[in-house]
């Protein structure tokens, strides 16, 4: 993937240039910054930021908190940019995503505590980007870690969606679905979010960590393997979404995977390529979506094909190395093997794919050459080690933002 193509560009280059471009666009630092300017607060007492891209969110609000200011972030470990550590005002706590861990559990106490300190006249901005669900949690009585650890094992082994997920976690604990919310007393509230989910419902992002209201979205249907977990643990079916005593509260999403689309498309159009398609088609299982990449790929038109959402995959009993992103790239160059032209980029927009430190995959027509060694790769959820091996992982970093997946495909011919 080093030779220019027909449009004289290197393809590798230009997908994680474009992907980029996608990415800055929704930047953390960057969203909360142009939106503190043109909607306010201009002054700040009381932060919480919870999730992946919580460090770079409180970058965009630093400038606007007063010198007694007291914050509390909760990000994924290694994701706090030093600048905060350095910072009195902050008190920083790390834990664990996907699968919650001691920390998310002293996080989720520490966060009930701070809202409730709050004053009423103490002016309190709430940021909250996607992995939020994993990072904090006040369980229901009766359940512990050991419990919740094996039911989001057990959820994201059986491909459960970003809605189903939190849905159960909602109904699990004692600070999502507005419940944390509902503890605060602070009469100039407001809430920022990233959104990693689809259709970019307060109420699911991070399972309602921020939200005010239930949510609106449909019923997304539990398993009833999952309800019969829920059930033996005594978890109603009824979510308990008690309405904030919050009188003056704004709620705003400030990025999503539809802006950062729309930057890919700009950068795109930039470089005089045409954009076949600009959609968020990434939802569902994976192999329906690797069915409909692949058709839609190989019987389009040459340009750019920008993709976006979050598809699901059924674990085996024992994964290897991967996430989706990384799945979805070695699915799609076994359809394109031998198609000389094709090239794509699918990678999570946070710098992380799944529990590695890759953030997804670079394919083209030549990635599946070793059939038996691929084949295996993808049966047993491999798939980070073979593109590895062939030079087709691609690794990031913590990028500051989480607004899903993207995958970027250049077609020249």
């Amino acid at each position: 993937m080093t030779k220019p193509d027909f449009y004289g560009i290197n393809p590798s280059q230009f997908l994680i240039d474009c992907w980029g471009a996608g990415v800055a666009s929704v930047k953390g630092e960057n969203a909360v910054r142009q939106a503190l300017s043109r909607h306010g607060p201009e002054r700040i007492e009381r932060l919480l930021a919870v999730g992946k891209a919580a460090s770079s969110m409180c970058l965009g609000a630093i400038d606007c908190l007063t010198p007694d200011a007291q914050c509390l972030m909760v990000t994924k470990y290694g994701h706090t940019d030093s600048q905060l550590f350095e910072d009195q005002r902050f008190q920083i706590i790390e834990s664990a995503h996907p699968v919650p861990d001691q920390n998310s559990i002293k996080a989720g106490t520490m966060a009930i505590d701070f809202v409730q300190s709050i004053l009423p006249g103490q002016s309190f901005l709430v940021l909250v980007s996607g992995g939020a669900s994993s990072l904090l949690e006040v369980l229901a009585e009766g359940l512990g870690l050991e419990y919740l650890e094996s039911l989001t094992g057990t959820m994201l082994a059986n491909g459960l969606d970003i809605h189903q997920i939190n849905t159960v976690r909602t109904r699990i604990s004692r600070i999502k679905g507005g419940k944390l919310m509902a503890l605060g007393k602070s009469r100039s509230a407001h809430v920022l979010l990233i959104s990693d989910v689809h259709h970019d419902d307060p109420a699911v992002i991070g399972s309602g960590i921020g939200s005010t209201s239930p949510s609106q979205s449909d019923d997304p249907g539990i398993p009833a393997a999952i309800e019969e977990i829920l059930a033996d643990a005594g978890i109603s079916t009824e979510e308990n979404c008690p309405s904030p005593s919050l009188p003056n509260i704004s709620s705003r999403v400030i990025a999503s995977n539809t802006v950062a689309r729309n930057a890919c498309e700009q950068f795109a159009m930039d470089k005089c390529l045409q954009v076949v398609t600009n959609e968020e088609m990434l939802h569902g299982d994976m192999d329906d979506v690797v069915d409909r990449i692949s058709e839609l790929v190989t019987t389009g038109p040459g340009g750019v094909y920008i993709l976006g959402g979050e598809p699901t995959v059924v674990l085996p009993e024992k994964p290897g190395r991967g996430g989706r992103m990384q799945h979805l790239a070695l699915s799609v160059a076994k359809y394109i093997r031998g198609q000389a032209g094709i090239s794509m980029i699918a990678a999570g927009t946070d710098g992380t794919d799944g529990p590695t430190n890759a953030a997804g995959g670079i394919i083209d027509e030549t990635t599946y050459e070793r059939d038996s060694e691929a084949d295996a790769a993808l049966g047993a959820a491999d798939a980070g080690s073979y593109l590895d091996r062939v030079g087709g992982l691609f690794v990031s970093g913590p990028t500051g933002t989480n607004v899903m997946d993207l995958a970027i495909i250049l077609k020249s011919r």
